[in-house]
């Protein structure tokens, strides 16, 4: 696809942008880890609500929902619903009391939290969990390089692997002198330009047909799937649905729930994120529907590529600059997200890991952990730059894994850690190892394990009634082994005074 000056003159001031806000930034970040990580606690409602939308949806959301769409008609939205209600929940019932609790006891991550709710002194809930988060984060990252990278060779006319790296630098720079100030003030900037994309692309290919009838003609003339949403079986429907068990355990999106400066904003937060999700979500799919009409067949898209619809509907009916405006929210997507993974990598690191095991029981002066926080982000980089470019197959399926692995690790345990005083330190241990083990015996069995082992995917679809995506299953059993482990195991005491506490 050849881009005009005008199209790369955009996304070049919206890289320009994206310094200006990371040096901008930097002076408020170097405060300590509570700057660095959470922004000292300050975000207004736009902010938290606005980065959350961006940091959770990736490119998966603007190139891999508008393809399913074109490819899947109105089917597709059972892959936007479960993320969206999951998230509506999360934000009005859970993130007041993730807000609360986070600041009562002065947590800053994922594994403060656990550590401090059960009262862990041998530190194995801290080191299990920041080992997850740190694994994850790596190949999360690396899979968004490997996307920029795509998206800059189509966009620029430069090599994938080029693009790979200027997507590194800019993220490593603004990221790393910035911190979660910079990040959540890209992330605002970033979900504008998602979200203008997603409006104004489906609203201008629509007029171009004349309206909504090509459209509802091209569906019928479809398969029944496109007309009828029913049409995918069960376990198909339950299976997209189950994309929404990532969120719970996802700590990119969980640590904008911790940055809120007043807790009692958090519904109107949770009202602007909700609005954000189900715009931006229904806009890719009238993208997917719109461009079924103007590309009746795959062939001609490039490579028959369903994921290329978007920049290629894009470059077919707008004018160069809104060309642009798209290419820049592909990039937004992408580096919204991985911004996010860095710091919470690096979190794990200095945090949970350098600040709480190795020098426990020490005084770091707050701004050698800083400097090792942005020593950190560095690092995580280049094994995540190591990653895109020597296993690329492994990263593009690792993107589909995380989000997943990670709510079936986290979700339970948090969510039970907060609403259930009879939870223990035993049945989280126990929760986030097996929830892990299944989501790996579910997505890569035999691959990764012993070939006398059954065939465990097709088992769990037996007894799912048809469900294989991997997060349902690993969720489940981590919710289940966690309840059942806790009821023989010791709690901490004064649980419930805790938990009420923080209503």
């Amino acid at each position: 696809m050849s881009t005009s000056w005008i199209a790369i003159s955009v996304i070049v001031c919206y890289l320009v942008g994206l310094l200006v806000i990371a040096f901008t930034s930097s002076k408020k970040s170097a405060g300590g880890l509570d700057d660095f990580f959470l922004a000292g606690r300050s975000l207004n409602k736009w902010t938290v609500a606005l980065s959350a939308v961006s940091s959770g949806r990736s490119a998966w959301l603007v190139l891999g929902v508008t393809g399913t769409a074109y490819a899947t008609g109105l089917n597709a939205m059972w892959s936007i619903a479960g993320y969206i209600t999951v998230e509506v929940l999360m934000f009005f019932f859970v993130a007041r009391r993730f807000r609360n609790y986070s600041e009562k006891m002065g947590s800053i991550t994922v594994p403060d939290i656990l550590e401090s709710r059960f009262q862990d002194k041998t530190n194995i809930l801290r080191l299990v969990s920041a080992c997850i988060i740190i694994f994850f984060m790596v190949a999360y990252v690396g899979s968004q390089l490997v996307a920029g990278g795509t998206a800059f060779s189509a966009s620029m006319g430069v090599s994938s692997s080029t693009g790979m790296l200027i997507t590194a630098i800019i993220l490593l720079v603004y990221t790393m002198l910035g911190g979660f100030h910079a990040v959540s003030k890209t992330d605002v900037l970033q979900a504008g330009f998602m979200f203008t994309s997603l409006v104004v692309l489906p609203i201008i290919a629509i007029f171009g047909l004349g309206g909504f009838g090509p459209i509802l003609e091209t569906m019928n003339a479809q398969q029944a799937g496109f007309i009828d949403p029913f049409t995918f079986g069960f376990g198909a429907i339950m299976g997209l649905l189950g994309i929404g068990f990532g969120s719970p355990g996802n700590p990119h999106i969980l640590v904008r729930y911790m940055s809120l400066k007043n807790v009692k904003e958090m519904r109107q937060a949770a009202f602007i994120a909700t609005v954000w999700n189900v715009v931006m979500g229904w806009g890719a799919i009238m993208i997917g529907l719109a461009g079924r009409v103007y590309f009746p067949n795959i062939e001609a898209l490039p490579n028959a590529n369903k994921e290329a619809l978007f920049t290629t509907l894009g470059a077919e009916i707008l004018h160069p600059f809104f060309l642009g405006i798209l290419l820049v929210a592909i990039l937004a997507a992408i580096m919204s997200s991985a911004d996010s993974q860095l710091l919470v990598g690096a979190s794990a690191v200095v945090r949970d890991i350098y600040d709480k095991l190795i020098g426990k029981g020490k005084e770091i002066p707050p701004k050698k952990l800083v400097l090792y926080s942005r020593l950190s982000i560095c690092a995580i980089m280049l094994l995540s730059i190591w990653l895109a470019f020597s296993a690329q197959e492994f990263v593009f399926w690792m993107v589909l894994f995380a989000f997943g692995g990670l709510g079936a690790c986290f979700g339970p345990a948090l969510l039970l850690t907060l609403y259930w005083k009879g939870v223990s330190k035993a049945g989280v241990l126990f929760g986030m190892i097996t929830g892990l083990v299944t989501v790996i015996l579910v997505k890569k069995q035999p691959e990764w394990t012993f070939t006398f082992l059954p065939d465990v995917k097709a088992l769990v679809g037996k007894i799912l009634f048809g469900i294989t995506y991997e997060a349902v299953p690993g969720f489940l059993v981590a919710l289940i082994v966690t309840v059942v482990v806790s009821l023989f195991t010791e709690k901490p005491k004064n649980a419930e005074e805790l938990l009420n506490s923080i209503k």
